[in-house]
């Protein structure tokens, strides 16, 4: 037996299923309770709109994050990645979650006319209807079950055909999934960019944006990323996974969770600057709106904890080797990637800053379903690709 199938052989690799249904049923309970308290206020009038968009925020985050990660491990395969073979189930396990949005929607779509302005039937400004044969409730449906189902396909495939590897070991599984991620990820680029047009940015159908679909894959991209980090580190302080995802992956793994760190701050400021150069109304009032009655307490919070503060924690080798500071910057990425979410759509229901229960139990609940669900998954298959050609290789990785 080699060192490598030695170190396979005793790592903990599958939950045990009365540790993955324990904490499915708890979060699952918890996740209910939270969006049960949310929905009290979808029937009733004074509440609705606000409970919506509560959702909406905690809808979002849930969303990015699974499809992230969802796209992470589509990516692997279409590079080829060998260092990240031992990383990629977590991924999968959490975008095999993605069928779970589809349920999740439906309260928004019940909700469009209250959420969207553009689609409550009144009559709309001029600007407005200039882009109606885009922004109309049966193309807008249309679209959505598009992504939903996109995802939902890829999420599962993937997840499903890395499964059925375990058992056979066939490579030609391998090579089937690298194919069919150059389709993925391509459709993935697509999906994303578009929903956040549809889900966000059209909640001010007045405000154009061209960037606005790669500000929320920016946000996804290091809010999987962190998810994924954070993950690895919890299965292993918990005694599972042990010398199987190795320092040498984690550097790594950090060394991209850097790169969107900086990805997402160039973004976000490339189209504030634009904005502002050319000083046109329109487009100025979005940011306006963003800081003035309280808005610039957020707006402030996301330069310095979501930009400054990451930027230099992850900035040497040391700390991309360094559990403590990895995992500190995944938690307060997460933190502040619904801050941001939260900076970005609230101010259209709320004219000045504040933060209510309501966008707690959202939050609580959208979280503790997809935790569920992501329990479920990591409990029903070993936590690694154990038969994987590239498993080993990604073992005795070293960054040199």
């Amino acid at each position: 037996m080699s060192a490598t199938e030695r170190i396979i052989a005793d790592a903990r690799l599958q939950l045990l299923p009365s540790d993955a249904n324990r904490y499915a049923t708890i979060f699952g309970i918890v996740g209910l309770a939270g969006l049960g308290y949310t929905a009290l206020g979808f029937f009733n009038e004074a509440d609705k709109a606000d409970a919506l968009m509560s959702y909406l925020v905690a809808y979002v985050y849930g969303a990015t994050i699974l499809v992230g990660c969802m796209f992470f491990g589509t990516l692997q395969h279409l590079v080829g990645a060998r260092w990240s073979t031992t990383l990629r189930r977590l991924a999968e396990s959490v975008g095999a979650v993605t069928p779970l949005l589809a349920v999740l929607f439906l309260p928004l779509l019940w909700g469009m006319g209250t959420i969207w302005s553009w689609a409550n039937g009144r009559p709309q400004p001029a600007d407005v209807l200039a882009k109606v044969g885009y922004l109309n409730t049966q193309f807008f449906v249309i679209r959505a079950v598009i992504y939903l189902v996109v995802w939902a396909v890829i999420g599962t495939w993937f997840y499903r055909k890395s499964v059925e590897q375990d058992k056979t070991g066939d490579p030609l599984l391998t090579k089937s999934m690298r194919k069919a991620s150059s389709v993925a990820v391509i459709l993935f680029g697509f999906t994303i960019s578009f929903a956040g047009f549809d889900w966000v940015m059209s909640l001010d159908p007045t405000w154009p944006s061209t960037m606005f679909g790669v500000y929320t894959f920016a946000g996804s991209m290091i809010s999987s990323l962190s998810t994924i980090a954070l993950a690895a580190h919890l299965l292993q302080r918990s005694g599972y996974l042990k010398g199987v995802i190795t320092v040498e992956n984690y550097h790594d793994l950090g060394k991209l969770m850097f790169g969107f760190i900086v990805f997402w701050a160039y973004i976000a400021y490339s189209q504030y600057m634009l904005i502002w150069y050319a000083n046109i109304p329109e487009e100025t009032a979005w940011y306006r709106t963003r800081w003035e009655n309280g808005w610039s307490t957020p707006a402030t919070a996301l330069c310095i904890l979501h930009f400054t503060v990451p930027f230099f924690a992850m900035l040497s080798r040391t700390a991309k080797r360094n559990a403590l500071a990895m995992m500190s910057v995944a938690v307060l990425i997460l933190v502040m990637h619904y801050v941001d979410l939260f900076w970005v759509i609230m101010p259209v229901r709320r004219p000045s800053f504040e933060v209510t229960v309501r966008d707690i139990t959202a939050l609580v609940g959208i979280a503790g379903l997809c935790l569920a669900g992501i329990f479920n998954r990591l409990g029903a298959a070993a936590l690694i690709p154990v038969k994987d050609p590239y498993v080993h290789s990604s073992l005795e990785y070293d960054n040199g």
